[in-house]
């Protein structure tokens, strides 16, 4: 439970609220951070040279007063800031392309992988039906009758042999190719337990 600097136990609700509070500051922070870095990068190092360049000049002259000496010690920090900042940001931007050439674009049957994921198959129902397809196992056919026969499965060869066709061909139903998909499943062994 959280509890306030007095030591008196918060409202959940509250304590919840203090500290999506904290985060969005924490998040805001950031922001005014990247929005500040991007402003410096913007400013054009060449005015800021020349304005101090006139306050050099009126230094010279003699009419500098303490305003116009405290502005040209910030506008001498702010170029200095900008320069590091540009060249942190070149150094950035040539690291970043190394890499990208490193990485290379990857290989045609990646790209097809990414485009198209397949999902992953556990490797014991991948080791079941790898040794299916090697060695056919025979199919289980229930018959209809209540005898202690129909408690006993009885097994039949799976045909190799396209079946008959009739003369005009009827859609298989989704229930039909669903259950023979959980067939198939546990021939395979996906379905022990």
């Amino acid at each position: 439970m959280k509890t306030t600097k007095g030591g008196k136990v918060m409202n959940p609700t509250d304590a919840f609220r203090k500290e999506q509070r904290k985060k969005e500051l924490k998040r805001n922070k950031k922001e005014r951070k990247k929005v500040r870095e991007v402003g410096i990068l913007k400013k054009d190092p060449e005015a800021i040279l020349e304005q101090i360049e006139k306050l050099e000049k009126m230094k010279a002259d003699g009419a500098l007063d303490k305003a116009r000496k405290h502005k040209k010690r910030q506008l001498e920090d702010t170029y200095n800031l900008i320069v590091k900042k540009r060249k942190e940001y070149e150094e950035k931007m040539k690291e970043k392309a190394i890499l990208d050439h490193q990485r290379g674009r990857p290989a045609a049957e990646e790209d097809d992988r990414a485009k198209n994921p397949k999902p992953e198959v556990p490797a014991s129902v991948r080791v079941k039906r790898e040794s299916a397809l090697l060695k056919p196992k025979p199919k289980v056919q229930q018959s209809a009758t209540t005898s202690s026969s129909a408690l006993k499965p009885s097994v039949a060869p799976i045909r190799s042999e396209p079946r008959p066709s009739s003369s005009v061909s009827k859609p298989q139903s989704i229930d039909d190719s669903y259950m023979a998909f959980l067939e198939d499943m546990k021939e395979l062994g996906a379905l022990d337990e």
